[in-house]
């Protein structure tokens, strides 16, 4: 059984994530949901997948959610803000987080969970384009596994050969060119 920790869960990327979740529940179990301002959207997900902890935004929302969890049973615990990311993308339990945070606000509970050794599923390409160095060097560091999920970066993945290592250039690859899809 893998537990995930999923950064930005009332996303596109977080609701296909919880959509395998729940295609394989022999497989998968969710830790930990987050995030910014969709708490209806939150509290639901909470009811479908009962992770151990949920994260807001705000302190008033938080307040909020965490009383409709316990008037419909679930022992779910509310956290807010970065300090709650940072603590639930570091959860001993979390095998993967899946980092689907728009923008820099997903940087760092992402690089925390790097510098943790966990498996990150990266559909947010802000932690390499705001700190590429760093970020990797945490990923190295920790012996971290690193998945990119968004169409391009994934695209770039599936081009390399087999066995390629990160801050190693391939002799079979000379270029690589990524155009502006957005």
């Amino acid at each position: 059984m893998k537990r995930l920790c999923i950064l930005g869960a009332t996303g596109s990327i977080g609701l296909s994530t919880l959509d395998v979740v729940a295609r394989h529940p022999d497989r998968y179990q969710v830790a930990a949901l987050t995030c910014q301002r969709r708490v209806d959207e939150l509290f639901e997900l909470c009811l479908r997948h009962r992770p151990g902890f949920a994260v807001v935004g705000e302190k008033n929302s938080a307040a909020g959610l965490q009383n409709r969890l316990r008037t419909a049973g679930l022992a779910t615990e509310v956290l807010t803000g970065e300090e709650g990311l940072l603590e639930v993308a570091t959860l001993a339990e979390v095998d993967y987080v899946m980092a689907a945070i728009v923008g820099a606000a997903g940087l760092l509970p992402t690089l925390a969970a790097a510098r943790e050794g966990k498996r990150i599923l990266l559909a947010n390409k802000e932690a390499l384009v705001i700190s590429g160095p760093v970020f990797m060097d945490a990923v190295r560091n920790s012996g971290a596994d690193l998945l990119p999920i968004d169409s391009e970066h994934n695209a770039i993945f599936q081009c390399m050969p087999a066995g390629y290592q990160a801050g190693k250039v391939p002799a079979s690859v000379r270029k690589i060119l990524l155009t502006a899809s957005g």
